[in-house]
């Protein structure tokens, strides 16, 4: 038996709801590499820029912990990194599998867990959970039943959770429904399920995750024709520009949605309001000043609880406002929230394992004939990277589990087309 292929389609179908699943399936993963290089040492990947890269951000983060002055277990540190290999592995052993099949059977749960997302939005429902152990939150508690709504988490414990692992994998439908190799009706079901997903990124009312699945869409109209994308981003700005001037912020924050297309309308229209960000904007200020305090090192892995309640009593003190959350959550932003906890080289280690993948991927994309499979794959985990990229200004969910996963599965699928032009070059 393959178990190198009963694996990666466990790790294909459970990352759509279940992180322990995922988990199990990637730690198999790894002692089957292990023992098969142990068996047979086959080292195609040292060569990768990709792998010194990540194994950099992976030391980085714990000599952080090791080196600075505040007590922290700085080995747990590698507790939310350890999978970040995945993608190197993902590349060769993808080929033991049919590939498509493969995608499609991805696909059919990432449906299920999309349509799960929009019925949470309309009912609050969290049938795949116990009773008493429901997660499901309600958007503007106290609203009546007529316009009630909740947020989209699918079987995650957090919208935003749920939110970007869509908004990573929408890019693969609607990329692909543009695929020449495959059949009209399969690029019809395609572009149905692509629909699907955006209204279960609506549903996640996760207005971060809106914004970088707008940037994912613009890249993905580049792709199309860049004079389309470049006339549709110049009318957004400026169709923003004018919304953001006629707004009123009292007016938005007085009102009482009456349906739940309102309540929809009301959160897009609060991501533009300064008030309804404010506790955003000022966990940024918290984070840079502990960046200009622990600028080398940072202040350790997970000790924003310990650290970071001083620097908000500071931001308190001096506005006058009150934080929504707990000093422990961090400040919303990857790029600052990693130099926190890590220091410099954390960031700097972080921000390379991006640049390497979005810099291979570019070159692989040079390589190939367009809208084939192999470029729809590529165009999609550009554009699914580029849209978490934009995302994570407002969030921290690159240390989901559920989140990184998916886009490491991405990254993989990526690298494995990558691959396979390189092995036909070597053979030909």
């Amino acid at each position: 038996m393959n178990w190198n292929r009963v694996f990666i389609y466990l790790l294909f179908i459970s990352s759509t709801f279940s992180i322990a699943g995922t988990e199990a399936s990637i730690a198999m993963l790894y002692l089957l590499a292990l023992i098969r290089w142990i068996w047979y040492r086959p080292l195609t990947q040292l060569e990768n820029p990709f792998l010194w890269v990540t194994l950099f951000f992976m030391a980085a983060s714990v000599l952080s912990g090791l080196l600075n002055d505040y007590e922290t277990d700085h080995l747990m540190a590698l507790r939310d990194n350890w999978r970040l290999l995945l993608p190197l592995l993902l590349a060769g052993i993808l080929s033991e599998v049919n590939e498509e099949q493969l995608i499609w059977v991805f696909f059919g749960f990432v449906f299920f867990i999309a349509v799960y997302g929009i019925i949470q939005y309309f009912t609050g429902v969290d049938w795949l959970r116990q009773d008493g152990q429901e997660m499901t939150t309600q958007y503007m508690p106290g609203s009546s039943a007529e316009n009630a709504v909740f947020h989209g988490k699918g079987n995650f414990s957090h919208h935003l959770t749920y939110g970007g692992f869509l908004l990573i994998a929408f890019p693969l439908f609607a990329s692909l429904l543009f695929c020449k190799d495959w059949n009209p009706f399969s690029r019809i079901i395609t572009a149905i399920i692509a629909i699907v997903v955006l209204f279960g990124i609506g549903a996640s009312l996760g207005r971060s995750i809106w914004l970088g699945t707008a940037a994912a869409i613009a890249v993905l109209l580049f792709r199309l024709s860049p004079k389309l994308m470049l006339s549709l981003t110049i009318v957004m700005i400026a169709g923003g520009t004018y919304f953001y001037s006629q707004l009123n912020d009292s007016q938005i924050q007085n009102s009482v949605p009456t349906n739940r297309l309102e309540a929809l309308e009301q959160r897009f229209i609060s991501g533009f309001m300064l008030k309804s960000n404010q506790d955003r904007i000022l966990m940024w200020e918290t984070g840079i000043a502990a960046i200009k305090d622990h600028f080398w090192l940072g202040i350790g892995y997970d000790n924003d609880a310990v650290i970071m309640p001083d620097y908000r009593e500071k931001i308190s003190k001096s506005t006058g406002h009150r934080f929504h959350n707990k000093a422990g959550i961090g400040v919303h932003n990857i790029y600052l929230q990693t130099w926190v906890n890590f220091g410099l080289f954390g960031i700097l280690g972080y921000m390379g394992i991006l640049a390497v993948f979005l810099f291979q991927t570019i070159r692989g994309l040079l390589k190939t004939t367009a809208y084939t499979y192999e470029n729809s794959i590529l165009w999609a985990g550009l554009a699914g990277v580029c849209g978490f990229m934009i995302a994570g200004f407002f969030e921290n969910n690159f240390r989901d589990g559920e989140v990184q996963a998916m886009l490491l599965i991405l990254m993989g699928l990526c690298f494995h087309q990558i691959q396979k032009k390189k092995d036909r070059i070597f053979k030909s």
